[in-house]
């Protein structure tokens, strides 16, 4: 997309598309590639909706040179994220493979376990577990839920290093620290345990000095130290969890 171009990380949008490309006009962005932290919405409602959601913001990002990029959330389609169903100014990005924004390199680690799986709602008495069974059984092609939804975990092929890792999920070290709720079952719990361990090998093993992530709908923010180094700026890790739709200029 060219240089000078600006770089900005959003937060988790649940879908909306159109809003957040009008709060990024409304603030004046332009010549901006904007990456989005997970849960874009990618894979509800029906099946041409993604058309529909880009048809209505495709002027906007064209006019004000904007380029949108999004990781897996627990709350997106992971068939999304295999690279075929790209637009011209959405990209989204496959886990584990790294990227040049904005002359950064990138690395995207989408998904994350639902720990509200099992919730159940008492309006509806049903949880989304429930709900999403219900889909599967009834041979609807709509989901509220994927089975694979947690982070890949793969060992072999990390890269030795990137600027910037963005996560859906935090890192057992990052904030917030992990607490259960009684709803939650001990699968999903393990579940849960595992994926942010792993995220935390992934940080010893890259080092990156900044790490950007979403799901918990709160802004978070702190310093993390690398396995055995001295403590000193040089060998720490920036970690930012942002809040819903919230949005920090990284160049």
């Amino acid at each position: 997309m060219g240089t000078g171009r600006q770089l900005w990380i959003c937060g988790d949008i649940h879908g909306e598309v159109s809003g957040l490309v009008r709060n990024a006009v409304n603030r004046g962005i332009s010549c901006a590639d904007i990456l989005v932290v997970g849960d874009f919405g990618a894979g509800f409602g029906r099946p041409k909706s993604m058309d529909v959601a880009y048809g209505k913001v495709k002027a906007a990002l064209e006019k004000n040179d904007i380029c949108l990029y999004t990781i897996r959330g627990n709350h997106d389609d992971p068939a999304f994220f295999d690279g075929k169903h790209d637009y011209e100014r959405l990209h989204f990005l496959p886990d584990h493979h790294i990227i040049e924004i904005c002359g950064k390199k990138i690395y995207p680690i989408g998904g994350a376990v639902s720990a509200d799986i099992d919730f159940v709602d008492p309006l509806t008495r049903k949880s989304r577990r429930m709900v999403n069974d219900a889909l599967v059984r009834y041979g609807s092609s709509k989901r509220v839920w994927w089975p694979d939804e947690a982070p890949t975990q793969i060992v072999d092929g990390l890269v030795a290093s990137a600027d910037i890792v963005v996560s859906h999920d935090a890192p057992l070290s990052f904030d917030p620290p992990l607490v259960r709720a009684d709803y939650v079952r001990d699968e999903t719990w393990q579940k849960i345990v595992e994926s942010r361990k792993y995220l935390d090998c992934v940080l010893h093993a890259i080092k990156p000095a900044l790490w950007f992530y979403g799901h918990y709908h709160k802004h978070f923010e702190g310093m993390a130290q690398h396995d055995n180094a001295p403590r000193d700026a040089t060998r720490q890790t920036r970690y930012i969890c942002l809040d819903i739709a919230e949005m920090t200029r990284v160049v």
